[in-house]
């Protein structure tokens, strides 16, 4: 895009220096460069994520019942047990956690429900392997959410700094 009238190519600033045509090349450099494109939330996903919500869900559900009706408890198949529950929790939680946010904090940011949908698969395979283990119980239950919750807080001040410093 060529310059407008007036304007000097930014990129002679490093044979200029000082001067009145130094600050002239600064005030013309946002018009000869184009805006930064924001992406607008889940504008950019060929899938609507309620569908691919609903998909996890479905899969991990029918992975579960499949298991546990078909298959005997070796090693694998109670890692694969771990791996389609937390599936099928993070495509039920996923729906709940967007109407959840919508409800109080309004329109999420892009991956904050699919990250807090995967704590809570995590969440649930988690405490389903320290229940094969006859470890389970409130105090642990508590421990797991907490390192979980902490962690997320954390993340979400971390996206929050990192949203302020591109505005």
């Amino acid at each position: 895009v060529a310059p407008p009238t007036g304007c000097v190519n930014p990129h002679s600033l490093y044979a200029i220096r000082g001067g009145w045509l130094r600050r002239k090349a600064a005030l013309c450099y946002n018009v000869i460069m184009p805006p930064r494109q924001k992406e607008t939330p889940g504008k950019s996903l060929a899938i609507h994520p309620m569908m691919v919500a609903l998909g996890l869900g479905i899969a991990g559900w029918l992975g579960v019942a499949y298991l546990l009706s078909n298959v005997h408890p070796t090693l694998p198949a109670k890692a694969a047990f771990l791996v389609v529950w937390a599936i099928a929790l993070m495509g039920t939680a996923w729906p709940v956690l967007l109407a959840l946010h919508r409800r109080f904090r309004g329109e999420p940011a892009r991956w904050t429900v699919w990250r807090q949908s995967a704590w809570a698969g995590a969440f649930g395979a988690a405490a389903v392997w320290l229940q094969m283990n006859r470890l389970l119980n409130i105090a642990w239950a508590a421990v797991v959410a907490g390192v979980f919750v902490v962690i997320e807080i954390i993340l979400s001040l971390r996206a929050r700094q990192e949203a302020r410093n591109d505005d």
